[in-house]
């Protein structure tokens, strides 16, 4: 896509802020005020924030997913969504633990002696005291099977290069305490989140990195001059250092990650028992290995997209008949956790709702292989209005159709290419249950899951768009007269 100047960009702003897809009509009267509510300047506001230096990538069990938590509560209760969670708070908080070694406890002795590595090393995986000891060995590898794997036994290995699946069947058949992989910078006492408590007494998984500063102040220790370049393809060679032991404190503590709910009640007495879902995954991969991963589009956008749907419901005049649940999820990036855990602890009855809508990437232009597949590749160009429907003709073909017409008032060009991403979101813990979904999503591009994820890089018009189509089906099955029409296949 062409970038404009900045000039054109903030004159042009404000025509922009309410532009459909071309051929697009205006929405129903009923919905216009809370329609035309969502825009891009509040787009680039909520997202610049989820996505921005203050929440860190917002992973699962670090601080910035907290703020990032905090900030859409604020939000909610500024637009007078009442409260869904734990204790009359916004927060569903789901137990959660994280843990981490102690970089001051980090005590390296080879051949006998202390080795003065420091800040070079940093690792992971323990919650209690711990130590390891065995023959260091740096294995020097473009890739190849070593000639004598049974040097790798019991060793504590440092990786200088490519690792292969030839070496890692080695590495599988002679069992080494440790392996640690060569690195730049390392980020020593870094947490480690789980959703499981730690067991007293288990045997610690320890892991981790040690830069090139720290391996030859090792192998200086013992007299021995070691190259740090990454050898040919065709060469693997392992060098012993001596006896090596790595002993240290590990540490954990339970924290609570929340689910972020809220709820606006519906207007009618009876109907607003039931109610409609909407819902985005708030979390995205956080500081790993000392790198931010924003999360621009996974998921900032989606979380965007729900904060602008539920803006446009407190700012419309009109109040739906059955009442919308709005939902940031935890932990999806790491399984599904935080929808799996409202799922077992719904804040209504699953059997009251009657559908699930689902934003998990609607801020890209979907680009080169999708999802692995060769024969499916797209070109950012030509997907400048192009979205994924997933799911909507899964459990029930109707909430396709609902979508299929009201997009009339935002003229995507739908795709039905993603449906092997079916299992891959929230969405898929109400699917489970029988509830019917529509999963939005715009495809892969180069970024997934990749530091480069970032907020210049989104197509703001495409999550407004998103956000306004959502709105809409949101309103009509919260305003239909029965629940939607099953399909006679499971979901």
């Amino acid at each position: 896509m062409r970038r404009l100047p900045v000039s054109v960009l903030l004159v042009g702003l404000s025509s922009l802020s309410f532009a459909q897809y071309a051929g697009s009509v205006p929405p129903p009267a009923a919905q216009k005020v809370g329609f035309e509510s969502i825009n891009q300047k509040d787009g680039r506001e909520f997202l610049g924030y989820l996505a921005g230096p203050e929440t860190q990538g917002r992973g699962t069990g670090q601080p910035g997913f907290q703020k990032a938590a905090e900030y859409v509560a604020g939000k909610l209760k500024g637009w007078g969504i009442k409260p869904l969670g734990d204790n009359g708070t916004y927060f569903q908080n789901m137990p959660f633990y994280r843990s981490r070694i102690d970089p001051g406890s980090v005590n390296v002795e080879l051949a006998g002696k202390k080795a003065s590595v420091g800040s070079d090393i940093a690792l992971s995986g323990a919650t209690e005291a711990f130590s390891v000891e065995g023959k260091a060995v740096v294995l020097r590898t473009g890739g190849a099977a070593l000639a004598e794997p049974a040097v790798l036994k019991d060793a504590i290995v440092i990786i200088v290069g490519t690792q292969s699946r030839d070496l890692m069947r080695q590495f599988a058949g002679n069992r080494p305490k440790l392996i640690l992989n060569l690195r730049k910078t390392v980020a020593a006492g870094e947490w480690s989140p789980t959703r499981t408590a730690p067991t007293a007494g288990a045997r610690a998984n320890i892991r981790g990195s040690i830069t090139e500063a720290g391996v030859k102040k090792l192998a200086s220790s013992v007299k021995k001059d070691i190259s740090l370049a990454t050898p040919a393809a065709t060469v693997s060679e392992a060098t012993e250092l001596g006896d090596i032991k790595i002993s240290g404190k590990g540490m954990f503590e339970e924290v609570g990650v929340p689910n972020v709910v809220g709820i606006l009640e519906g207007s009618d007495p009876t109907l607003k028992a039931e109610t409609v879902g909407i819902g985005a995954h708030l979390d995205h991969l956080g500081v790993t290995g000392g790198v931010v991963y924003p999360g621009a589009d996974d998921d900032a956008s989606g979380s965007t997209a729900v904060l602008q749907i539920a803006k446009a419901f407190s700012t419309n005049p009109v109040k739906p008949k059955r009442s919308i649940i709005f939902m940031w999820f935890c932990g999806e990036e790491r399984g599904l956790l935080g929808s799996a855990y409202y799922s077992d602890n719904p804040k209504m009855p699953h059997d009251k709702m009657i559908a699930e809508i689902q934003m998990d990437m609607v801020g890209r232009d979907s680009d080169g292989v999708q999802n692995g597949d060769p024969n499916r590749v797209d070109k950012a160009d030509e997907n400048r209005d192009t979205i994924r429907l997933v799911g909507t003709k899964k459990i029930s073909n109707e909430i396709d159709d609902i979508i299929q017409r009201l997009n009339q008032h935002t003229k995507f060009k739908f795709k039905y290419d993603a449906e092997d991403v079916y299992t891959r979101s929230d969405h898929y813990n109400f699917a489970k249950v029988g509830i019917p979904i529509a999963f939005f999503f715009d495809g892969f591009h180069p970024d997934y899951h990749q530091p480069t994820d970032t907020a210049d890089k989104i197509n703001y018009e495409k999550i407004a768009n998103a956000a306004k189509l959502g709105y809409l089906t949101a309103a009509e099955l919260a305003d239909r007269s029965g629940p939607l029409k099953r399909n006679t296949t499971g979901n």
